[in-house]
């Protein structure tokens, strides 16, 4: 077998849903409109037109809006979370750091349209933030931000942040504290040391985040439908309607080809600079020298003249620590407010009517059914957790694969005792919409995941056990998967499955045809980020145990079922479930490529946006945050019982 024969199955998914795809818009973009044909493209005349058409005022205001937005949003994140990634990194305790990232990944994993959807609340004429102003004096009449460039952009900090946190947590984490008590010993102060060794050594994490964010605000289709209007529009959004609406592909592909040769431009931009500046230092630095040597014999001077100073309070950590008390309420504020609302006694899931009531909850949920369920499926959780207790009280011996798959086999049992079909998802509901987004939901985010797992587990082994020529290569389309915009990909796939058809336009036996899209098109993104993880934690293990068993007389197979499986098992455990988080959130490509009555419950919501948004649509969202927290959770305890720290976790959310 070639050194890449695990990564196969990858490479050909790829090729057929990502590379192929892909090059179609490409052409697309160089044809005409032919609103004659159900894919209104005629590829029998090719010329530049549409990208001379792109070119007018319209589009390029709003693609100067877009990436203004973008810059500015990726700049103020790294201010804001950088503070937060020091004080996490160098002034937090180990149990306290475990519950601070816990508190900063929840909000980032929740649902992103439902957070999206919440800054509806206080950004609204007569919502929370405006009467709270309007009580304090401090403004006479009602604002108006929704509908607004502002509203996108303070939701697209927000949105983003968390992503921008953990990379620069990671990178900081993993530098050498020896560094930094050199550079002090040596007379530097806090500020140089900071300037000189810390910023510069974290200079991974920054890219990292940058990464992270820019890209997908580029391509950000849902906050400028959501909160922007017509004045907030966003180059995502004006895609996406060259190719509903308009019906116009040749014209949208052209836009999205120039919008990925912008993301990929600024990215270069943004490498050069990276890669200049370092050698600009060392070019420059003898031209400073005496300057430095100056500063550093005034150090020691003072060092060595400076009385000991009692130890008193450390005013950068309770600075740090304020401000990070500050940005953790900014996130979960309007997470806050999706769980109050959900109890509002108005009609208006926007607008708080004063008073709180359960009726929402009662007309969407069928109470009987619900809380059988529930209390079901906790007694079944609860009794897989326990029992490892239970076994090592009564038999005073602890066995580790119970400690390990208890918790788990518990999970998976109660999904079991609430039945073998998901119809439980819509009979639970009163409101059979719901019902049945909710259910397509689940049931797109599980065929998604199994896809990733198996194409990312088998990829991650490949690239970390079987390296070569061809992972430069397989590295750079994952990497290509990762920061093309969503956009892009579900404007890519919508024409594919289109041309293709079969299974992605006539139901498959029972199996609707666009569960089928959904399950292609949410794996994508899953699977790369599924590769890096498995990638990451096979890395950072000894072959040694695996050479044995092959010198032992193993076959690869063998081998591999015995002792490469068992030590990546945390790992596949806790991408699937950060697998199934990510899919159950998606609703750029979920919005354009589902079809059949297959919607999901973002792709519901959105709809729902369009008009007056009901209270029920919030406990809707509450349920898919508790489901979203209970994956999380077991993420965590996953990878605790594997002895992972909270900064391996991180390390491991990041695919670092």
């Amino acid at each position: 077998m070639p050194k890449f024969g695990l990564a196969i199955p990858s490479i050909v998914w790829y090729a057929l849903f990502f590379v192929i795809p892909i090059g179609f818009i490409i052409v697309y973009s160089f044809a005409a409109k032919d609103s004659t044909k159900l894919l209104p493209v005629d590829l029998g005349s090719f010329s530049f037109q549409n990208y001379r058409d792109v070119f007018d005022d319209t589009f390029f205001t709003t693609f100067k809006a877009t990436l203004r937005i973008a810059v500015t949003a990726t700049v103020l994140c790294v201010l804001i979370g950088f503070p937060i990634a020091y004080f996490l990194a160098f002034k937090v305790k180990e149990k306290w750091r475990a519950v601070l990232l816990a508190l900063v990944v929840v909000p980032s994993f929740t649902s992103f349209l439902i957070r999206t959807v919440a800054w509806r609340i206080p950004l609204a004429p007569n919502g929370t933030l405006s009467k709270w102003l309007q009580d304090w004096g401090l403004i006479s009449g009602p604002i108006q931000l929704l509908e607004t460039q502002s509203a996108v952009q303070i939701a697209i900090v927000y949105n983003y942040l968390g992503f921008m946190i953990l990379p620069l947590f990671v990178a900081l984490d993993r530098i050498d504290q020896g560094m930094r008590e050199a550079s002090k010993d040596l007379g530097a102060g806090r500020l140089s040391t900071f300037t000189g060794v810390t910023v510069p050594l974290a200079a991974p994490g920054i890219a990292a985040g940058a990464l992270l964010t820019f890209i997908p605000m580029c391509g950000d289709y849902v906050t400028a439908t959501v909160l922007g209007g017509a004045k907030g529009n966003m180059i995502g959004a004006m895609i996406a309607s060259q190719f509903g609406a308009a019906q116009n592909w040749p014209l949208g592909s052209a836009m999205a080809v120039l919008m990925i040769a912008a993301v990929l431009l600024t990215l270069a931009v943004g490498a050069a600079i990276v890669w200049l500046v370092p050698r600009l230092a060392r070019a420059l630095g003898p031209a400073f020298a005496p300057v430095r040597q100056s500063i550093y014999e005034r150090g020691l001077r003072s060092k060595a003249s400076a009385k000991p100073r009692r130890r008193g309070i450390d005013l950068l950590k309770v600075g740090l620590g304020v401000w990070c008390a500050l940005v953790l309420l900014f996130l979960f504020i309007p997470i806050g407010l999706v769980i109050l609302h959900s109890f509002n006694r108005g009609g208006s899931f926007s607008i708080w009517s004063g008073h709180t009531s359960t009726v929402w909850w009662g007309k969407l949920f069928r109470a009987d059914t619900a809380l059988g369920l529930l209390f079901r499926s906790a007694v079944i959780i609860a009794a897989g957790v326990l029992l490892p207790k239970v076994v090592r009280w009564i038999t005073g011996r602890q066995f580790r694969q119970l400690d390990r798959w208890s918790g788990i086999a518990g999970f998976v049992i109660a999904l079991i005792a609430g039945g073998l079909s998901t119809e439980w998802y819509r009979k639970i509901f009163r409101d059979a919409g719901i019902g049945d987004s909710l259910r397509n939901s689940f049931m797109a985010a599980f065929g998604a995941t199994v896809v990733a797992v198996i194409l990312g587990g088998f990829a991650g082994i490949a690239l970390a056990r079987r390296p070569g020529r061809w992972s430069a290569i397989f590295m750079a389309v994952v990497f290509l998967i990762l920061v093309t915009p969503e956009i892009m990909d579900a404007i890519a796939l919508a024409g594919w499955m289109e041309k293709v058809g079969g299974p992605f336009k006539h139901n498959v036996g029972p199996l609707n045809f666009g569960i089928i899209r959904l399950w292609v098109g949410q794996s994508l993104y899953s699977s790369a980020v599924v590769t890096l993880i498995v990638r990451a934690r096979l890395s950072g293990l000894d072959e040694a145990l695996e050479e044995a068993a092959g010198d032992l007389g193993a076959p690869p197979a063998r081998a591999f079922r015995q002792i490469t499986l068992p030590l990546i098992t945390s790992a596949l455990v806790a991408s699937a479930l950060l697998s199934f988080t990510l899919c159950l959130d998606n609703t750029i490509i979920s919005a354009l490529i589902s079809g059949g009555g297959s919607s999901t419950f973002p792709v519901a919501l959105l709809g729902a946006t369009r008009s007056t948004i009901k209270p029920f649509w919030g406990v809707g969202a509450v349920v898919l945050f508790m489901v979203t927290m209970s994956a999380l959770g077991f993420v965590a305890i996953v990878l605790k019982r594997s002895g992972d720290s909270s900064s391996q976790i991180a390390a491991t959310l990041t695919g670092s």
